[in-house]
């Protein structure tokens, strides 16, 4: 564990990491039980279809209504195929937005996209949010240039201890907008909140309240070295039992010199 009052270490940067994406693989296993129960489901349904269609067919002649029965078995069996692809664009997704959180992390910045970020983390948490309604109010933003993995490191971490805070249901609202020289990015839960005589405490690493621990492990803390590394700025607002919200800063030009020389993961 890193000193009192140090931030943590590449090492334990990389251990939350790691803990993160087992996190992320036993969620995407369960959502990936959907579409593969639908694929093989409708495999069968195309399988008698081509039966029944090759029974009419091996008449020499075919009825008028053994021609609308083809139209039918036609139409089903589209509709069917429908289903297949919307379950395999689902399937790639996943697992396109798993191995871009999990891509290590290249040695420069570059212009990025906050918004499919934030889609490719909502994605990821989807098992967690089934009983969140999620408000996107994006803005127009200007391309950010930072480290994307580490940023969407931000967006993961503070979106799941959102729903975390609301695993009875609740509203989920992500707001973005560009503000002069920076951009804004706003995560808001209505979740059990946080007592106001702690809140100044849940960047400290392993910060636990009432025997519940607030984020993953280092999450919180990681977060705001992220951020900061990105030469931006986070703060918090909450009120028990009404939820939290999360401002998160980020600068539309990248800061230098070695102050902000970041650790490796």
């Amino acid at each position: 564990m890193s000193e009192p009052g140090l931030g943590p270490t590449a090492r334990e940067i990389t251990q939350a990491r790691l803990a993160t994406l087992g996190m992320l693989v036993a969620g995407i296993a369960h959502e990936l039980n959907t579409p593969l129960g639908a694929l093989n489901s409708n495999h069968h349904v195309i399988e008698r279809a081509l039966l029944k269609l090759g029974e009419i067919l091996e008449d020499e002649v075919v009825t008028p209504d053994e021609l609308d029965e083809v139209r039918r078995v036609v139409r089903a069996t589209e509709s069917v195929l429908r289903t297949n692809g919307i379950a395999v664009e689902r399937m790639v997704s996943l697992v396109r937005n798993l191995r871009n959180f999990g891509r290590p992390t290249t040695s420069e910045p570059r212009p990025v996209d906050l918004h499919e970020g934030i889609e490719g983390t909502l994605a990821l948490l989807g098992h967690e949010l089934r009983e969140i309604e999620v408000v996107r109010d994006f803005g127009d933003l200007p391309l950010v240039v930072c480290h994307p993995n580490r940023i969407n490191q931000v967006f993961m971490n503070l979106v799941h201890n959102a729903a975390q805070a609301m695993r009875d249901g609740g509203v989920l609202t992500i707001r973005t907008r560009a503000e002069g020289d920076r951009v804004r990015v706003r995560i808001a839960d209505t979740g059990r909140g946080i007592p106001p005589d702690v809140i100044e405490e849940i960047f400290e690493p392993g910060f636990t309240t009432k025997g519940e621990r607030i984020g993953m492990g280092l999450g919180l803390t990681i977060t705001l070295q992220i951020v900061h590394q990105h030469g931006g700025d986070i703060s918090v607002d909450s009120e028990p039992g009404r939820g939290t919200t999360f401002d998160v800063y980020f600068p539309l030009r990248q800061p230098t010199g070695p102050a902000r020389k970041e650790a490796s993961e």
